[in-house]
C-alpha cells in the first residue's frame, strides 16, 4: 500500500539545506487554510521550489510521513512531513527526476539463489491491527 497526499497552499519559511552528498534540498511550511505542514523536496523538485519566495502558490503532490520523538522532558512529538515528487508552480509541473546514475550496476548484483524458504508460521498475532 502506498501514500500519496495532494495539497495546495503558500509557501512559508522557504530554505536550502545541502545535503551530506550534496544534492539539493528545499525546506518549508505549507500553509492551507489555518494549517500548517512542513514539507521537503530534493534534486529538481527542491530546484524548482527554491526558486519561489514566500506567499507563493504552490500545489504539491507527494508522500506523507509521521516522525516521532521523545524530548528531554520525556513528552513524546509527533510531526508529519510531507516529502515532494511532484508540484506545480505557476501552472508549471515539476516531477522529481532520478540519477540515471542510481541504476547502473544493478545488473552486477548478486543473483538470488535457490534455497530454504521461509514457511508460513501461522497467522500474525502481533500489532495493533
Amino acid at each position: 500500500m502506498t501514500n500519496k497526499v495532494e495539497f495546495s497552499g503558500s509557501i512559508e519559511r522557504l530554505k536550502s539545506i545541502q545535503t551530506k552528498t550534496g544534492n539539493t534540498m528545499a525546506s518549508w511550511l505549507l500553509k492551507v487554510g489555518q494549517d500548517k505542514f512542513k514539507c521537503v523536496a530534493f534534486k529538481n523538485v527542491a530546484e524548482a521550489v527554491l526558486q519561489c519566495k514566500d506567499g507563493d502558490k504552490i500545489s504539491v503532490s507527494g508522500t506523507g510521513s509521521i516522525n516521532s520523538w521523545e524530548d528531554d522532558k520525556e513528552h513524546w512529538n509527533n510531526d508529519f512531513q510531507l516529502t515532494a515528487w511532484l508540484v506545480e508552480i505557476d501552472e508549471r509541473l515539476v516531477e522529481y527526476e532520478k540519477d540515471a546514475t542510481q541504476n547502473q550496476g544493478l545488473s552486477q548484483l548478486p543473483q538470488p539463489q535457490d534455497g530454504p524458504r521461509l514457511q508460513n508460521q501461522g497467522e500474525y498475532a502481533g500489532g495493533p491491527f
